[in-house]
């Protein structure tokens, strides 16, 4: 065992023993949902070194690439496209989801709560599943403690939706009433690691998830030795381990699917995100469609033959559509929008005052855009909302970044 790690799991438990309690101090921006003041409980600096292994544990993952070459290097993408309803995300998932029963360690879990909006959420619990993995430990996921999910929250409390996430997704993590979760509750045995530990702990610092493009840290190698990984791309490592982690309901798959199909995406196409909603109030963003545009002329030169390919346009904002076609009335933009009314643009704080119904055709296109997004070729978004970072690790293993920019940020950058 890596000394380290024996050392923080050794650290952990005394904590745990001392019935470590997280104090949740302030509310941030949306976008993060719930913050809290750093703690030393957990070193904000663990790292978990790559154990080395059989290379034909590796093999065996199924992957998709030339096994001469490493993911960093491999710079063009590469997927194979045949019709929207045959991409990854509209199919069955081809691998098991994740054990998460087989926890070598087991005198204590992590408790990892539900944070912000759906992507934010669901970024922040796979980071810390991750984290989970490495230690071999169990987990769950808390959508009432230490605070209730704004997701699921409704006015009055009664009409909360509880588990929300699991109304659209399988379960993920143990349940809560199994025996090793209430085993660890009983015995005050339970981790709550901070959002500012978990940032740390991915990226080294508190971090956005974007950085330089050639920093090494995008591209190192990583281990999680109870799923049989080891030493794999961080970047391919979190795709694949995405794959397993993130299980949309089969109904709702199949309904997505259905209405991106009516779209007429077969061809290879774009697609454009864009977020307003709350995000023009936390951030001063340029309402201006027109970067969109100047990115996709760029893309169609380097990646369609110079032809425009159809555009697929996901947006809070629904007003956005006829902004597009106005611009440029020879292309065609197609979405979800066309058959929805979202004109103001997504506010987390109205939520609470949703209707069940409201809530499910919501996500439902929402589910529906973050597989168009997914599965286009080319990707256009922008730094400020989390869509697009949990949307860069649903790609494809072969998209590689030279089909993924954001019209705030450089080509020197990249999600991480």
């Amino acid at each position: 065992m890596n000394p380290s790690r024996k050392g923080l799991r050794v650290f952990l438990s005394f904590a745990a023993l001392c019935v470590f309690f997280v104090t949740w101090t302030k509310s941030i921006s949306h976008n993060v949902g719930i913050d809290a003041q750093p703690e030393d409980n957990l070193n904000e600096n663990v790292s978990f070194l790559p154990v080395s292994g059989d290379p034909n544990d590796v093999l065996n993952r199924k992957l998709q690439l030339d096994q001469e070459q490493s993911f960093a290097e491999i710079e063009q993408s590469n997927v194979p496209w045949s019709g929207i309803e045959n991409a990854e995300w509209c199919q069955s998932p081809t691998e098991p989801p994740l054990p998460y029963g087989n926890c070598e360690y087991d005198s204590w879990v992590f408790r990892i709560p539900v944070y912000g909006g759906l992507t934010n959420a669901l970024h922040f619990i796979m980071k810390g599943a991750i984290w989970a993995f490495e230690e071999e430990v169990c987990f769950y996921v808390d959508e009432w403690s230490p605070t209730q999910s704004r997701l699921g929250a409704r006015e009055p409390v009664e009409d909360s939706i509880s588990p929300f996430l699991e109304r659209y997704f399988e379960r993920i993590g143990m349940p809560k009433d199994s025996e090793p979760i209430q085993k660890a509750l009983n015995s005050n045995q339970v981790i709550t690691p901070t959002y500012q530990q978990i940032q740390r702990h991915e990226y080294g610092r508190f971090s956005s998830g974007l950085t330089a493009i050639d920093n090494d840290v995008r591209h190192k190698k990583r281990s999680l030795e109870i799923l049989k990984l080891r030493d794999i791309d961080n970047i391919l490592l979190k795709k694949q381990f995405l794959h397993r982690f993130f299980r949309i309901l089969p109904q709702l798959r199949y309904l997505a699917c259905s209405r991106l199909r009516a779209q007429g995406l077969e061809d290879e196409y774009m697609t454009l995100s864009v977020r307003r909603g709350d995000k023009v109030l936390e951030f001063e963003l340029e309402l201006s469609l027109m970067p969109y545009i100047e990115k996709a002329e760029i893309a169609i030169q380097t990646h369609f033959g110079g032809a425009p390919p159809t555009i697929f346009v996901a947006s809070d904002d629904c007003s956005v559509m006829q902004e597009f076609r106005e611009l440029r009335p020879n292309w065609r933009f197609v979405g979800e929008c066309d058959n929805a009314t979202e004109d103001n643009g997504f506010v987390i704080a109205d939520m609470k005052m949703w209707t069940t119904e409201q809530t499910d055709r919501h996500y439902e296109k929402f589910i529906s855009e973050m597989i168009a997004m997914a599965s286009a070729k080319y990707f256009i978004g922008v730094s400020t909302t989390n869509v697009t970072y949990w949307v860069y690790f649903m790609r494809h293993s072969n998209a590689r970044d030279d089909t993924f920019a954001l019209v705030d940020a450089d080509g020197n950058l990249a999600v991480h």
